[in-house]
């Protein structure tokens, strides 16, 4: 073997060494679960079920999603808060994102059997560390048998009674799946005693559950006038007559101020004309996550120009535990310019974090708000008679 093919055969070891010993970053997708099926699904009907979307790699990147298969069209994705319909969404490296995926069968799908397959991939063209440019994919089955019986079923997942304080509304909450395949209402009933006599009874029906969907479902007792001390609450979950739960829980209604109060403003935004004289609408959304309900309204201070010049309170209302929602207040800007609102929320004497809004106001331009002072109308009224005056001088002329 000669020198030059020596050294070839060198270089060439030493190539493939170095491209072996390279260190391997992770790459793939997966989603989970890899299968469903869902059961006597009625025509026209709808349900709801999450998919988990897991990156194991060393960088975040978007990824598609696709459907594919006879019930292909049945099928639409948004996040699980349900706010927003996706067609794309974000997983972060080493991480996980959850999507939410609703199926409505057709009123004119016949019974029978369905499939679609649920397909989630990169990109093509973008960057996946250790995918050497191909598209990353992976698949979730579904499968959804279709009928005309309708089933009427559900269970209780929970029953939690909470302590509360006096002349504080008593939150009794229940966790209600629904296991058959139409949208039902379950009615739920909690008579409240103490040493053995009845002193209220609470009923609510009027919450529709979506098959499949587990939803929280609050009966609140308005526990005006009651003293301190320990109760009991006999709770009843019925569907169309069927009782499904009866089961006792003891509560206490303590002394006010007994309870921790904790919250904080989660959302704040405008709505207006943004125009001077106009009334601007701020709402914020006041998260209760204290341990009893809390009454809460909507401070803030208006600033223009970096200076303070209003300060805004809205309506005090009450936040029952565990429960979200919006505070609002208003304000009319007397000028044009740039403002900057800082807002928290304020309840039983704490206050939430601040949190700031700007928007730019402009002049009203419905009419041409110039001022009518005495000395621009008397001029223009001299000069009007001096023109009159000298026209009548050059006529008789």
């Amino acid at each position: 073997m000669n020198q030059i093919a020596r050294v070839t055969m060198v270089v060439a070891v030493v190539l493939a060494a170095a491209i072996v010993c390279q260190p391997v970053s992770a790459a793939g997708i997966a989603v989970g679960p890899s299968s469903q099926a869902v059961e006597n699904m009625l025509r026209g009907g709808s349900f709801e079920r999450s998919l988990t979307i897991f990156n194991p790699s060393e960088m975040g990147f978007d990824v598609v999603l696709k459907t594919e298969g006879s019930a292909k069209d049945w099928v639409k994705f948004s996040s699980i808060d349900r706010n927003e319909e996706l067609q794309k969404v974000y997983v972060p490296k080493k991480g996980q994102t959850p999507v939410l995926m609703k199926v409505t069968v057709p009123e004119d799908a016949a019974n029978g059997r369905y499939t679609t397959k649920i397909v989630v991939e990169t990109i093509p063209g973008e960057e996946v560390p250790g995918s050497v440019g191909m598209v990353l994919q992976a698949t979730s089955a579904l499968e959804i048998t279709v009928t005309d019986v309708e089933r009427v079923s559900g269970e209780v997942t929970s029953v939690v009674v909470r302590d509360t304080e006096v002349d504080i509304p008593l939150g009794v909450e229940v966790g209600f799946k629904n296991t058959g395949n139409v949208v039902v209402t379950p009615e739920i009933t909690a008579v409240i005693s103490r040493d053995g006599s009845v002193v209220a009874t609470v009923s609510k029906a009027e919450t529709p559950v979506r098959p499949g969907a587990t939803e929280p479902i609050v009966v609140h007792w308005p526990n005006e006038g009651f003293a301190a001390g320990t109760y009991q609450a006999n709770v009843t979950v019925s569907l169309r007559g069927e009782v499904l739960a009866d089961e006792g829980r003891t509560f206490a209604i303590l002394p006010l101020g007994s309870l921790t109060r904790q919250g904080e403003l989660t959302d704040l935004g405008y709505d207006g004309a943004l125009t001077v004289g106009k009334p601007i609408k701020i709402t914020g959304v006041f998260k209760n996550s204290g341990s009893i309900a809390t009454r809460a309204k909507l401070s803030g201070e208006v600033y223009r120009g970096g200076n303070l010049i209003d300060v805004v309170s809205g309506d005090e209302m009450t936040i029952l535990v565990f429960s979200e929602n919006p505070l609002t207040a208003y304000y009319t800007p007397k000028e044009p310019g740039e403002y900057t609102m800082k807002t928290c929320a304020v309840f039983e004497g704490k206050t939430t974090d601040a949190k700031d809004v700007v928007f730019t106001v402009q002049p009203d331009s419905s009419g041409l708000n110039l001022p009518l002072s005495p000395v621009p109308v008397a001029a223009a009224l001299a000069f009007i008679c001096l023109f009159v005056t000298g026209r009548r001088c050059r006529e008789k002329r």
